[in-house]
């Protein structure tokens, strides 16, 4: 699944989330399914674009609508989806450097290293 590919199922499932978090199951749905996908897809980018495509439809939930309504409230299961939506974000943002196509570096000294003494491969 390329990056482009994430963004779109995270924003279908943050706006899933969005609608379906003020009754306990969709809380407890939409933060399972958030969390496992996250910690399924791999560093980087990708994971990256689900975490940026979820958190939009949130955010956007968490605005006043033109009628003056929210749908993101400003209670305990609104501020539950909003903190696990930051949780989702953040650690998106974190592994980022650490995804795919970085290469590895080992400790100073080890045989990763081209300046070690060590025996030549």
């Amino acid at each position: 699944m390329g990056t482009l590919g994430a963004l779109v199922v995270g924003a279908v499932s943050g706006a899933a989330g969005t609608l379906l978090h003020q009754q306990w199951w969709g809380l407890a749905l939409a933060l399972v399914t958030g969390v496992v996908v996250t910690a399924w897809l791999p560093a980087g980018t990708v994971r990256l674009g689900f975490a940026i495509g979820w958190c939009v439809p949130v955010v956007r939930g968490a605005l006043a609508l033109p009628s003056g309504g929210f749908l993101v409230a400003a209670n305990a299961p609104g501020w539950s989806f909003l903190a696990g939506s930051g949780v989702l974000l953040v650690t998106a943002v974190l592994t980022v450097a650490s995804g795919p196509g970085r290469p590895h570096e080992g400790p100073a000294g080890g045989a990763a290293d081209p300046g070690s003494l060590g025996p030549a491969s």
